[in-house]
């Protein structure tokens, strides 16, 4: 009897051992900051073709000032607004580079300790009071009606990680790593087609060189000489009024041909609103003033006495 009642305590010691074990054993608990690892940072954003504006704001530390580059789709057309509402090439761009940025996870949470911003290259170039340095990419893409699609700031690259870099929502604190594979471009020329002249230098059949100087003082033209050249059957060129034993530089005429053919945009400035105005206009009774005037002196173009 007392070896059962022996028997009956160490079962009844084990199992309560075990008890308290599986009481106090540790849980495999997840931190809440990993909680949404892994995620999408714009689960809403799913088709790329509903982004109809991409603004991206970069931080000039030179000047202290932010730089602000925006394309947009606006009256049926798309436009440029940052560089005067030029018109842009824009669908396709824009939809690849809204679904690069649907494509960016929440995979590696770093931080949500403000003062590791800076570390981190994610301070909000738009934070007049944050520091002017650790500034990152603020990348915003809207839908119709200007509804925010996705808003992001994107930092400095993650050592040791290719294509990964520091960002953060700017209304939330969190940093994460995220893979980022864009080519988030704010040239103006990865916009627009850049081909000014849009031609072809085997289509140029005929060439005029008019070489002459403007009298700022007499607002007169000065001409100095007028050069005709000509494409022949036999693919050779010809100025017009040369003598038989003369004969065009093959060399330099097809210099010339090259360089019309590679003009290119590299920028743009608006006519003067008043100058606009009056080309729409199919009489002569709008005048141009004299602020225009002088604008578009200082841009190299100038009026005869006749207008």
């Amino acid at each position: 009897m007392n070896e059962t009642k022996k028997t009956m305590t160490f079962v009844g010691v084990a199992v309560g051992l075990l008890l308290l074990a599986y009481i106090f054993a540790p849980k495999k608990i997840t931190p809440d900051a990993f909680i949404d690892q892994g995620e999408p940072f714009f689960p809403e954003f799913t088709n790329p073709n509903d982004a109809t504006t991409l603004e991206v704001v970069e931080f000039d530390e030179a000047t202290g000032s932010p730089h602000a580059f925006k394309v947009t789709f606006e009256n049926g057309r798309w436009i440029i607004p940052s560089h005067h509402n030029y018109p842009a090439d824009a669908k396709d761009r824009l939809a690849k580079t809204a679904a690069g940025v649907i494509e960016i996870k929440k995979d590696d949470y770093r931080s949500d300790n403000v003062a590791d911003y800076e570390v981190f290259g994610v301070v909000d170039p738009l934070d007049e009071n944050a520091s002017l340095t650790g500034r990152g990419k603020r990348v915003t893409i809207k839908g119709k009606g200007g509804i925010v699609l996705a808003d992001i700031i994107i930092g400095k690259e993650v050592a040791g990680k290719p294509n990964f870099r520091f960002v953060r929502v700017p209304d939330e604190k969190r940093v994460y790593a995220a893979r980022v594979d864009i080519d988030i471009s704010t040239r103006f020329q990865d916009w627009i087609n850049t081909d000014l002249l849009e031609l072809a230098q085997n289509d140029i059949q005929r060439v005029v060189l008019n070489d002459y100087s403007i009298n700022e003082r007499t607002r007169s033209v000065e001409r100095r000489d007028n050069i005709e050249l000509y494409r022949t059957d036999d693919n050779t060129w010809k100025a017009k009024g040369m003598k038989s034993s003369q004969q065009v530089d093959s060399t330099t005429m097809s210099e010339l041909l090259a360089t019309l053919d590679s003009l290119t945009i590299v920028g743009v400035r608006p006519k003067p609103a008043g100058l606009s105005e009056t080309l729409k206009k199919d009489d002569n009774s709008s005048e141009i003033s004299q602020e225009d005037v002088l604008s578009l002196q200082a841009k190299g173009f100038y009026f005869t006495r006749d207008g």
